[in-house]
């Protein structure tokens, strides 16, 4: 179920990050704050982003169903704006640049908490409890959180 996968992948950069295993593009000893940060960016916001990226445009008709929604030419706007996302934030992570971080974390998470909203929204307006509609408010609202107070634990903004 592909409303699975962006939260998932939430919970294991969580894990990972907690049991402190080094995350890609990080070759010094990072801390536990970085090491949450880089695994979020890294799964979260650029794995994630990948997937529903994929999910919104390659397989458009059964992602919509699994939202509760109707396919349409906005639908694949989203994919590719996730798409951009991920890329960017796998990229962030290599490069290993504080700057390109935060960018993609002010990118990544103002979409995802927006999306989130626009869930809501539907669960509110239309009723819409979905799968795609519900579960995958952990993937709209947790990463940036972590990616806030990961952010402001480390001193990067």
């Amino acid at each position: 179920m592909v409303s699975l996968f962006p939260p998932a992948l939430f919970v294991l950069a969580c894990v990972l990050g907690l049991l402190g295993v080094d995350p890609p593009g990080k070759a010094t000893d990072p801390g536990l704050d970085d090491t949450l940060l880089l695994w979020t960016l890294y799964l979260s916001i650029g794995w994630a982003g990948i997937g529903a990226g994929l999910a919104h445009t390659a397989f458009a008709r059964s992602t919509a169903a699994s939202i509760g929604w109707e396919s349409n030419g906005f639908q694949y706007e989203v994919g590719f704006a996730d798409l951009a996302t991920g890329v960017a934030a796998i990229y962030a992570v290599h490069a290993g640049s504080e700057d390109a971080w935060v960018a993609i974390a002010i990118a990544g998470g103002l979409f995802r908490v927006l999306a989130g909203v626009n869930h809501i929204r539907g669960i509110v307006k239309e009723k819409n409890y979905a799968p795609g509609n519900s579960l995958i408010l952990v993937a709209n609202f947790g990463p940036p959180v972590v990616l806030l107070v990961t952010l402001l634990a480390t001193g990067i903004l």
